[in-house]
């Protein structure tokens, strides 16, 4: 959309979507207009914006003019219009902004630690809606939407127990329902909880944790992790662990979990236990897996849902090569569907199993972790997969394009004149040893219409990486204003006598050395009379 409105300098901004506003030129935006842009722009998801535009920083460089902001202090109106582009400030004008900043960042998809300090500050002043400190309760907690989720344990120790054994529940219960990562979950729970005094614990004191106890899910806020282990009866533990390491997200915790687990199950966690171990899975090592008996393809599915947390590297290979090695088990359609982006844990000569037919039905892939080696190998299954729809250029790229980062150069190439307009994100993610032999005109014809936001990423690493290896000349061809291109090639006329005294010099030169190193035998002098003529034929 920003590609054909790029040049109305008499668009409406709120007929489009503000997020399309993040890439719009702000020197089509007439000044008069400027505050109309920036409340337009107000609605938009900051976080759209890929890291190498720089986008956030423009923008407020532009709103500070537009909207006479000066210093760290926002008044009231200036907040209101900056919308959730005060997601993208810093600590020192949260804290120092009209106390509407708070409400505005309730939008924010997430929030740095430093920006957390700055609610923080701004909170503990007492001069926003919320009062003085000392008239904090539950209601306060429940009106401030999702930014407890990030508040730290200087704000969770401003409420009493019973506050957040009440609010705690029905808050993760919602954050889980957004699918709120586990990570985020888990520094919540850490932050949350009681302040216990560090003693020796030589028995259960917490009070033992039986069914009626699960029942209640802020029980575990009475624990610490060496109460959890001391009051968790093993057959308890086996009896509820679905309910248990839904609510348990210490991961020291998660390791009593396990541990109990393994006391049990000498020869291997089994497929009903690991179908319930949810996001107490991730604290496992390498070699606590290989163990594991992974024989059903829903256990593999349930252990590689993200919605649990993100395995390393190391173990989800552990957990995908575990479930291979079962007689009967490939990395079928539904198997490929359920690690998904892990397939990038795989190496070249399991993905090789990979066929054809099973890649061609599977859901989309982000291949972002994958090597080189690994993008070749599903790219080579990929282009089998998608080989009879060459005939429908369109079509076939919008479905090889997610694997185009491990195609040749040929076959890059040869889409260049399909009318495609690839994206800018399938070209900064091509191989960057393809990339360098992509020439201008080449490049032209791939983007297509997109050609302009090429300047847009143009501090992007494979970006710069290819201007260099062109001459600026080439580049200015394309008109967009590209820079990085290497100095212009001098050329020189044919009837320049420098040039030919050049020349001369070089055949005696030639001629001279070929003399002296006649042992060198014939196949010398072909060679020496072969450059020449290749210097003479660039030349003249």
């Amino acid at each position: 959309m920003y590609t054909y409105v790029k040049n109305d300098t008499s668009l409406t901004f709120s007929d489009v979507p503000p997020d399309m506003l993040l890439y719009y030129d702000y020197e089509m935006v007439q000044k008069v207009n400027c505050s109309l842009y920036f409340s337009a722009l107000g609605r938009a998801d900051f976080s759209v914006s890929s890291s190498f535009l720089n986008r956030q920083k423009i923008l407020f460089n532009n709103a500070q003019t537009c909207l006479g902001i000066s210093g760290f202090n926002l008044n009231k109106t200036q907040v209101a219009i900056l919308g959730n582009m005060t997601c993208t400030l810093n600590s020192s004008y949260i804290q120092n902004s009209d106390p509407l900043i708070i409400e505005k960042l309730k939008n924010c998809g997430d929030l740095t630690d430093f920006q957390v300090s700055g609610i923080q500050t701004l909170l503990f002043s007492g001069n926003t809606n919320y009062g003085n400190l000392s008239t904090w309760n539950l209601q306060t907690l429940q009106q401030l939407g999702p930014l407890p989720l990030y508040l730290n344990q200087d704000f969770w120790n401003k409420f009493n127990f019973t506050e957040k054994k009440i609010f705690l529940p029905s808050f993760m219960s919602a954050l889980r329902a957004k699918n709120t990562p586990v990570t985020k979950l888990q520094s919540l729970f850490t932050a949350s909880k009681q302040n216990f005094r560090r003693r020796r614990d030589t028995g259960c004191t917490a009070g033992y944790i039986t069914d009626t106890t699960i029942a209640d899910q802020s029980f575990i806020l009475n624990y610490t992790s060496t109460q959890f282990d001391l009051c968790l009866n093993i057959t308890v533990l086996i009896n509820n662990l679905a309910a248990i390491t839904q609510i348990v997200l210490d991961p020291s915790m998660e390791m009593v979990i396990l541990n109990k687990l393994n006391q049990v199950y000498l020869s291997g966690l089994g497929d009903s236990v690991l179908q319930l171990l949810g996001p107490t899975s991730r604290v496992a090592n390498v070699s606590e897996i290989k163990s594991w008996n992974i024989t059903s393809l829903d256990t593999l599915a349930s252990l590689m849902n993200p919605v649990n947390g993100a395995w390393t590297s190391d173990q989800s290979n552990a957990v995908i090569m575990n479930y291979l090695r079962v007689p009967g088990h490939t990395l079928g359609l539904a198997e490929i569907n359920a690690i998904m982006s892990d397939i990038c844990s795989l190496n070249t000569s399991a993905l090789n199993n990979i066929t054809a037919e099973n890649l061609r039905y599977a859901n989309p892939i982000d291949l972002s972790n994958c090597t080189i080696d690994q993008k070749t190998a599903l790219y080579n299954i990929a282009n089998i997969s998608f080989s009879s729809l060459h005939s429908n250029a369109t079509e076939f790229f919008l479905l090889i394009r997610s694997f185009l980062g491990g195609a040749p150069l040929s076959d890059i190439i040869n889409l260049a004149p399909q009318n495609i307009s690839m994206d800018i994100t399938t070209f900064i993610n091509l191989n960057p040893d393809v990339v360098k032999y992509l020439s201008v005109n080449t490049v032209r014809d791939l983007l297509g219409v997109n050609l302009p936001i090429l300047k847009m990423f143009e501090s992007s690493t494979l970006v710069r990486f290819w201007e260099a290896q062109q001459y600026q000349s080439d580049l200015d061809i394309l008109g967009i204003g590209l820079i990085g291109g290497k100095q212009n090639p001098t050329t020189s006329s044919p009837t320049n006598s420098t040039t030919t005294q050049t020349i001369l010099s070089t055949t005696n030169s030639t001629a001279g050395y070929a003399t002296v190193h006649q042992d060198a035998g014939p196949w010398c002098l072909s060679l020496f009379v072969g450059l020449l003529t290749v210097t003479l034929h660039a030349v003249l």
